[in-house]
């Protein structure tokens, strides 16, 4: 991406925000003008009425607020897209659903963000989205495994990748995926295995080479999907 920090010649990322609470909407774009890497460039209240504005104002991300009394949230969250097909989508709310994820997901959603987070988690969030990354909070992330794993279950599909490729999985790299798929972040996993925070990521960077796969997420579902790890029922409720 053009946008890491306002150092370097880097430009900051543009980040429009959407929330029927007006004052939670303002409260927001005020933490996000404290940090030099991130400019709001508009709010509004609804997505819809934001559409003209986001093709006016052209932001490299769009913060959703869903609301229960939005109705149908994803139709909204593809206006948007609609709207402006460069800009990534990032949702805020108390709590995601199952159907909030998937549909969401399916809409081209990348960040995932409940209304408790830290505001440092925020601002990460914000900037992990802006790289095309996936941001997720842990509980969701398992939760999106679970959904895939099952789906993938119905419809009786084989996984892309060969018994072969799944062979080439050390021990190791398996005891990663298996925390990956609780939703555990590379600290956690670091903590959990005694090991350092650079050698989780070498082993991550392993684990997408040989299985063809983009991103953690895919890891993880594909994990569970093919067997590599299984879903314990207590995999769905989160990192420890």
């Amino acid at each position: 991406m053009r946008h890491t920090n306002t150092r370097g010649g880097h430009t900051p990322i543009r980040l429009f925000v959407i929330d029927h609470e007006e004052l939670y909407r303002k409260g927001l774009s005020l933490l996000f003008s404290r940090d030099a890497d991130i400019r709001v460039v508009g709010q509004a209240r609804d997505a819809l009425d934001a559409c003209d504005s986001v093709r006016r104002v052209q932001p490299d991300i769009v913060l959703v607020g869903l609301n229960s009394r939005d109705g149908d949230s994803i139709a909204r969250i593809k206006a948007i897209r609609d709207a402006l097909p460069s800009a990534q989508v990032a949702l805020m709310a108390d709590r995601f659903t199952r159907a909030d994820i998937v549909g969401a997901a399916s809409a081209g959603v990348r960040g995932y963000i409940t209304k408790d987070v830290q505001i440092g988690t925020l601002i990460n969030a914000i900037k992990s989205v802006s790289r095309g990354e996936v941001f997720m909070p842990p509980s969701s992330s398992a939760m999106l495994v679970e959904e895939i794993a099952s789906m993938n279950g119905d419809r009786g599909q084989e996984p892309a990748t060969s018994v072969l490729d799944r062979a080439k999985v050390t021990d190791r790299e398996r005891d990663v995926l298996q925390l990956l798929v609780q939703g555990a972040t590379n600290r956690d996993i670091a903590g959990r295995l005694h090991i350092s925070e650079n050698t989780v990521k070498v082993h991550l960077r392993n684990i997408l080479d040989k299985l063809h796969l983009r991103n953690r997420q895919q890891a993880a579902a594909f994990a569970v999907s093919s067997g590599l790890v299984r879903l314990r029922r207590d995999d769905t409720n989160g990192a420890a």
